[in-house]
């Protein structure tokens, strides 16, 4: 019994060794900031008779987090309270339907800063999909994201600028400087 307990004991540790290292804290290059009103004011898609509701931050996070980290390495949100970055990004997101032409069109706007609040550049991302209104909208609504947050990636790795800042040293605190940021106006629809 007391090898059995041994050997338990000896597997236990390695897993959760594994599992350290698994989740070692990544530098992080890129702070991201979205406001709190695209959480809390979702907007309002229109198809004639038919409405949809959407709350258009947890999606642009997502699609952030996953083109960012791929194309620009590591990545934070500012609601995880990074320790340190080099470049903060505001992220503005923009949804509309067109129900006559059956599309979605998309568009992120990225102001990036410096992290000691010093601006650098804005970008803007588009994409559109041709989908209908009521089948699987939130995939749809994913994927326009996704493709938005891809050109503006592909406008960032090509801008001199912003890649210098991603060489330069990094700063402490980088999501302080966003509670300065201005309040964009609530958007109760789609359009702007």
């Amino acid at each position: 019994m007391l090898n059995f307990k041994k050997v338990l004991s000896a597997v236990l540790f390695l897993m959760l060794s594994s599992m350290a290292t698994a989740h070692e804290v990544m530098p992080t290059s890129i702070a991201v900031y979205i406001q709190a009103q695209d959480y809390d004011h979702p907007i309002l898609l229109r198809n004639y008779s038919q409405d949809y509701w959407v709350s258009q931050a947890p999606m642009l996070e997502t699609a952030a987090l996953d083109v960012f980290a791929a194309e620009l390495g590591g990545v934070a949100m500012c609601d995880a309270k990074p320790n340190e970055s080099k470049v903060l990004v505001w992220l503005r997101p923009s949804m509309f339907y067109n129900p006559q032409m059956q599309t979605f069109y998309g568009k992120v706007t990225a102001v990036t800063f410096t992290a000691d609040g010093k601006p650098l550049a804005k970008y803007v991302g588009e994409a559109n999909k041709r989908a209908f209104f009521d089948v699987k909208t939130d995939i749809t609504l994913n994927a326009v994201y996704h493709a938005a947050m891809q050109v503006v990636s592909n406008k960032m790795k090509a801008d001199v600028k912003f890649q210098d800042a991603l060489k330069a040293p990094s700063f402490l605190s980088p999501c302080a400087t966003a509670s300065v940021l201005p309040v964009s106006k609530i958007k109760f629809m789609s359009i702007q």
